[in-house]
């Protein structure tokens, strides 16, 4: 009996021993693939970061870590250590756990105004629009829209440009019974037919004017831009001159 149970208690020496060898050995391969593959030191988040953090709370409050890695699974931009043009730089957009920390995800500072950031001069107004007149809900806070007006022009309805080029600041849906809507906004799914959408924009006094008085006397729709589009404002289509 004592022989049998000396050989169980060897087996589970033995089998132990050989877990700690095979795991130092994978330990030890990984460093050495990793010495053998020119490593850098990139900052990894630790947890979130929320948008507006700048790179000095980002230090104080220890949101990243350095972590080495093959120079070749490093994409450019990525950095090494938070400097002093990061100190009043902050980040444009959250930043996600485990996530390395690049340059681009650094700019100017803003002011917030109840949470939301406003560029410098700019209104924030907050307009509501259909499902479709979102764009199906593929309208995203950072993206430039052309706002259209359709109202009564007394011999008919009337279309026309509103605003050419704003920017979009924030994106609110609800449903017609008040209920919070999100999955257009997460997935891209398809909104239902008889929900509204908040669109928040940043405009000037002038255009903030024209967007308020639209939205109470007209339907707005909206048009997604790139850099190529050009849009002015012009007379418009109408009942009568809709086929001319």
């Amino acid at each position: 009996m004592k022989t049998r149970m000396l050989a169980v208690m060897t087996a589970l020496v033995l089998a132990a021993f050989g877990g700690f060898a095979v795991v130092a050995y994978v330990r030890g391969a990984e460093d050495r693939a990793l010495a053998q593959s020119d490593p850098v030191w990139v900052l990894v988040s630790t947890g979130t970061i929320a948008a507006g953090t700048t790179g000095a709370q980002i230090r104080e409050r220890g949101l990243v870590q350095r972590v080495a890695m093959p120079a070749g699974t490093v994409p450019q931009g990525a950095l090494s250590d938070l400097t002093a043009d990061q100190d009043q730089l902050a980040v444009t957009g959250e930043v996600g756990a485990s996530q390395l920390l690049l340059t681009g995800m650094f700019g100017a500072r803003t002011d917030l105004t109840g949470g939301l950031p406003v560029p410098d001069g700019k209104l924030a107004i907050s307009v509501q629009v259909s499902a479709a007149a979102q764009v199906a809900g593929y309208v995203r806070p950072g993206a430039t829209v052309t706002i259209f007006d359709t109202y009564d022009g007394g011999d008919g309805r009337v279309t026309r440009v509103l605003l050419p080029r704003v920017d979009v600041i924030g994106v609110g849906e609800r449903g017609s019974a008040g209920a919070t809507v999100t999955a257009v906004q997460q997935d891209g799914a398809q909104a239902a037919p008889n929900s509204t959408m908040l669109l928040t924009v940043a405009v000037d006094q002038d255009q903030a004017e024209r967007l308020v008085h639209a939205s109470q006397t007209g339907s707005l729709y909206l048009a997604l831009l790139d850099e190529s589009a050009k849009v002015s404002i012009g007379d418009g289509v109408s009942d009568n001159t809709l086929f001319d």
